[in-house]
């Protein structure tokens, strides 16, 4: 078996290595909504059953994300084998490299192939974001999965995530409802592109200022002129909503009112 074909095999179980953690996270999200469920129907309830079942669900989701953690390890250690017999990691390699198959190559049957972020492209945002929505329960917050739009990385380094809300409240039905759609399209962003800019200047900033209660400001050029978009993120990570902002409005410097 020449190098090339090595690589390759190496790939497939990382890829393989990839759907389980995105599983495990899915497994874990899982888990704590039984809990929940369980926990909210019992309350009160002194059966010595109850309370059994209450520590089960802790154990499985601990063991759950003790597996997801050992998946990440054989990974590390997989992309240092692919390292040390290749001379690159599991996402690097050469044409030279690829193309320099042993002689029998053509007899041997192909070499089965999993995409390493299949999951990550996955439609279900459920499924795309697991790790992200089970990292964001972790941290006390409560989201619903089936109704997760978008989730990203602010630049400060929390998660966000949009969900699909309503026009009144929140969420991307608030965002994009129709007498908003048309203030965006006023400063010359289309509908298609706003969820995507309020993602690119939440992850990326610079931030020019605060408005409002939580209202994060950014400045953004849109055909070649200035604009601001504010942005409202609750203290958890959870985008409410967004409107562009007229350059003569006042900003502050902090967050905090002074």
């Amino acid at each position: 078996m020449s190098v090339t074909e090595v690589v390759a095999q190496l790939q497939r179980a990382h890829a393989l290595l990839t759907e389980a953690r995105h599983a495990a996270a899915v497994a874990d999200a899982a888990i704590s909504d039984g809990a929940a469920v369980f926990a909210t129907a019992t309350t009160g309830s002194t059966q010595p059953e109850v309370t059994q079942i209450n520590r089960l669900a802790v154990r499985s989701g601990q063991d759950v994300r003790a597996a997801h953690d050992l998946f990440a390890q054989a990974q590390d250690r997989i992309d240092r084998y692919c390292q040390e017999i290749a001379g690159h990691g599991i996402g690097g390699g050469s044409s030279s490299l690829l193309a320099s198959t042993s002689d029998d190559n053509a007899t041997r049957p192909p070499l089965l192939t999993t995409p390493a972020n299949d999951t990550n492209r996955h439609p279900d945002p459920a499924i795309r974001y697991a790790e992200e929505i089970a990292e964001i329960r972790r941290n006390g917050s409560k989201i619903s999965p089936e109704k997760v739009v978008r989730v990203g990385r602010h630049w400060q380094g929390h998660l966000i995530w949009l969900e699909e809300g309503d026009r009144y409240t929140a969420g991307r039905a608030h965002i994009l409802r129709e007498n908003r759609v048309g203030n965006f399209e006023e400063v010359g962003l289309p509908e298609t592109q706003v969820i995507d800019t309020i993602f690119e200047l939440l992850e990326n900033g610079p931030i020019a200022g605060y408005c409002g209660e939580d209202g994060e400001v950014y400045e953004i050029e849109i055909n070649k002129n200035p604009r601001r978009i504010a942005i409202v993120v609750s203290d958890n990570g959870f985008i409410v909503t967004s409107y562009p902002l007229s350059l003569n409005d006042k900003i502050r410097p902090h967050r905090e009112r002074k």
